[in-house]
């Protein structure tokens, strides 16, 4: 063969081998998760990444197709799989999945009734078998370290950042302008528009910074509120406010965030149908175990996980719950209900937290641990004992399944309307008062 011969011969199989790939991929098995931006820029790729590791996949490479597009590609056991991300955000993404365009939605936030009535054939979606929260996130109001106003209503906040309460002596602090610094785009200010704004707008006399600067930007400005994220960087000269929905208020602790209890946070989700698809029931499964949860927290985000709380100041009173809870920690979960749900009495995180409780209790360190069941109520028109009778049949509930796993429970306890989160008026009243706290001696 005469060199110019093989030359060509060589230049045609280099020419081969991409058509092959290729062709390899194109017939390849496709998992598609569609939705929010925010969920897709780095969590899903992460737990994609390391679900395909889990499953044996070699040779896996990440492909960025457009800026709303990114693909995984592997291969196990000769045969390919195709994971693709596409971020048109979380409305789009669950209507991708009403009409069969994707297999997995994620959304920044909890579908709402025009979506649920929309999406009535993919069965109930707030069902532990298709709701799956992967991640928390939210907001933090932070103000100068030398501020003397320490708590605010969620109306009051509403007022400040839209612009109609301007000085600090209407919320109970010295006389001065009140300067707000709040994000102007971004996962962060959709959510504040959300959660906090409503109808109304931001003032337009507010400092838009880059959220990571504006912690540092109140720390420099005694008359300053900024709105950060709760992973942003926070100044040493700044400070959190607490916050209150209509009931107690509360700072941005872990054990706070974790439990959902904070009003400013919000759950990072994946979705599917009743009828969901082997690979999608497989991928968010694991996206709410251990490992994948080890691979959240490396993203640098808010994993749900279960560690017990440093002590934290009780609120003043209160001196039954006190004494119940004294010289136990406090897990990082706040128990919510599924009420009219035909699947589960427990919501989608609940039902895993209690599979979770379990497991922790089970560690070798845990084995002369006992738990604490604490019920809380909200609000009922025929009286509170209506309240305490609800909240101690949900305790003993929660007491059984947890002894029905070999937990050792020390004390199951209602507690009816005490420690409300939110008003009686509130939309969630319910579903957020009604909970249950598991402290462990």
């Amino acid at each position: 063969m005469s060199m110019q011969l093989l030359r060509a011969v060589v230049a045609v199989c280099m020419l081969l081998i991409p058509l092959s790939a290729t062709a390899q991929y194109g017939d390849a098995e496709r998992l598609r998760i569609h939705g929010s931006n925010t969920v897709g820029a780095h969590i899903v790729p992460a737990l994609v990444r390391t679900w395909m590791t889990s499953l044996g996949y070699d040779d896996i490479e990440r492909i960025d197709r457009s800026v709303s597009v990114t693909e995984f590609r592997g291969v196990r056991d000769g045969e390919p799989l195709v994971v693709e991300i596409a971020k048109p955000g979380s409305g789009a993404g669950l209507m991708a999945l009403v009409a069969g365009n994707a297999e997995v939605a994620m959304m920044a936030r909890r579908p709402n009734a025009a979506e649920l009535d929309a999406a009535w054939q993919l069965g109930e979606l707030h069902s532990p078998d298709q709701e799956f929260v992967i991640a928390l996130d939210g907001l933090a109001v932070m103000v100068h370290r030398d501020n003397p106003v320490r708590a605010l209503g969620m109306a009051q906040l509403r007022d400040v950042l839209a612009g109609r309460v301007v000085d600090w002596r209407e919320l109970g602090g010295i006389a001065g302008p009140i300067r707000v610094f709040a994000p102007s785009h971004g996962g962060e200010a959709e959510f504040l528009q959300e959660r906090v704004m409503g109808d109304a707008a931001l003032t337009a006399a507010r400092r838009s910074l880059p959220i990571g600067q504006i912690s540092a930007a109140v720390a420099g400005d005694r008359n300053a509120i900024g709105i950060i994220g709760l992973r942003s960087p926070v100044a040493p000269l700044s400070r959190p406010l607490a916050i209150s929905a209509g009931g107690e208020s509360l700072l941005p602790t872990r054990i706070n965030v974790q439990s959902e209890d904070y009003p400013l946070v919000q759950r990072y989700s994946l979705y599917g149908g009743q009828m969901m698809s082997a690979l999608g029931r497989s991928f968010a499964l694991f996206a709410v175990g251990r490992r994948a949860q080890q691979a959240v927290a490396a993203s640098g985000h808010l994993a749900v996980t279960l560690r017990p709380a440093r002590p934290q100041p009780l609120p003043a009173g209160l001196q039954e719950y006190r004494s119940m809870v004294a010289g136990a920690q406090r897990l990082p979960v706040s128990l919510r209900f599924n009420v009219g749900s035909l699947q589960s009495m427990y919501d989608s995180r609940a039902q895993r937290d209690l599979e979770r409780i379990v497991a922790f209790m089970r560690l070798p360190g845990n084995a002369n641990r006992q738990a604490t069941v604490l019920a809380f109520g909200t609000a009922d028109p025929a009286g509170s004992l209506v309240s305490t009778f609800v909240s101690s049949d949900r305790a003993n509930v929660v007491a059984d399944y947890l002894q029905a796993q070999g937990v050792v429970v020390r004390r199951a306890a209602g507690l009816g309307m005490l420690r409300p989160l939110v008003g009686r008026t509130h939309s969630q009243a319910a579903y957020i008062n009604d909970r249950v706290e598991v402290w462990v001696n």
